[in-house]
């Protein structure tokens, strides 16, 4: 079985405003992402929050997926993952997707094809690679879940991405998305009038 780990506890400083709850192709992030994950067969999806939980609770109905609280926020993304991690302890998951909410647009053909390498591959680490980048979200197996728990805030899930490479696969897609993330306001703009340029076509 699979699961989704969303990271939507982030302060969001540069934003202004929580990006789980920006709005994309009429809805917030935060949904985008869910229903993607459902329609590519993610049975268990764990939401993570934080700065603005109060709000993201309010806002959204989240009463069908699992939603954990980070109380580490000092640590980074990291204490997300352990969150999310923890959220799933004692459940038959064979490996989690990491997704941060800032890539609200990665393609369900996408998340297919990290699932599909994964079972083909054995490797216990997937990661979507984008004209020879590598992007997120990433798909980690149950194998090195006591490594993400145990990994240094500084370094986070990157540590053990990069404890041993022959235990990464790497999945092509043609899916810049997977490079993408939206800090700012200027950047947000930019996905929107990009969508309207391909909604007007």
């Amino acid at each position: 079985m699979f699961a989704a780990i969303i990271l939507a506890a982030g302060a969001s400083e540069r934003m202004g405003y929580p990006k789980a709850l920006l709005t994309y192709r009429g809805e917030p992030f935060l949904a985008g992402i869910l229903h993607a994950c459902y329609a590519a067969g993610i049975e268990r999806r764990v939401v993570v929050v934080g700065y603005y939980a109060d709000k993201i609770l309010r806002e959204m109905d989240l009463s069908d997926v699992t939603v954990a609280e980070n109380t580490q926020l000092d640590a980074g993304p990291i204490g997300s993952v352990r969150a999310g991690l923890r959220a799933l302890e004692g459940q038959p998951v064979d490996a989690a997707l990491v997704w941060p909410v800032d890539r609200p647009h990665v393609a369900v053909a996408t998340l297919a094809a990290l699932l599909d390498g994964f079972r083909a591959s054995h490797r216990p680490i997937v990661v979507p690679v984008h004209a020879g980048h590598r992007g997120h979200p990433v798909l980690f197996g149950r194998t090195v879940f006591e490594e993400l728990l145990d990994a240094p805030d500084e370094q986070g899930a990157r540590a053990v991405v990069r404890h041993d490479p022959s235990r990464v696969h790497a999945v092509p897609v043609d899916d810049p998305a997977v490079l993408e993330d939206f800090n700012t306001p200027e950047d947000y703009k930019k996905l929107l009038r990009r969508e309207d340029s391909v909604g007007g076509d």
